[in-house]
């Protein structure tokens, strides 16, 4: 999974599959048979999460905390090829593989921005919800 291409192809099988075990664990009338489809769903996500770690610790090492202008993070708005990016207290995080912010939104708001206030005023300003995603850099002022 060398190939950008490959690894989009692969994570998009991956989640017609999360969805697909999740309809089938919601509407299964059996529990042998809901256990068993949470099972896969579990192990997809599983496979997900690998793929997850496996390409943040690749771009966390090829880019070591850059500094970011307002301008420069505007680029990085999950468009094209780019990944998503949002800065949340000075801090630049990368929600490209989140599936909350899939397509660069994420309940009206946009990637590429300072969310400063947004993150604070939605989610009370706790760091838990951020602790799950790669910083990539900082934002400068």
């Amino acid at each position: 999974m060398n190939n950008k291409c490959d690894l989009s192809q692969e994570l998009y099988r991956i989640q017609i599959k999360i969805f697909h075990y999740r309809q089938l664990t919601i509407f299964s009338l059996c529990p042998y048979q809901r256990n068993y489809y949470l099972n896969l769903l579990l192990r997809e996500m599983e496979v997900l999460k690998n793929i997850k770690e496996r390409c943040t610790s690749n771009r966390e090492s090829s880019e070591k905390q850059k500094e970011f202008t307002i301008e420069e993070l505007a680029k990085y708005n999950g468009a094209g090829e780019l990944p998503a990016y949002v800065a949340v207290n000075g801090v630049v995080y990368d929600v490209s593989m989140n599936t909350t912010w899939a397509g660069g939104t994420h309940f009206g708001l946009y990637a590429g921005k300072d969310l400063t206030k947004q993150f604070s005023s939605c989610h009370l300003g706790t760091p838990i919800v951020l602790s799950n995603l790669p910083k990539v850099g900082i934002l400068k002022k």
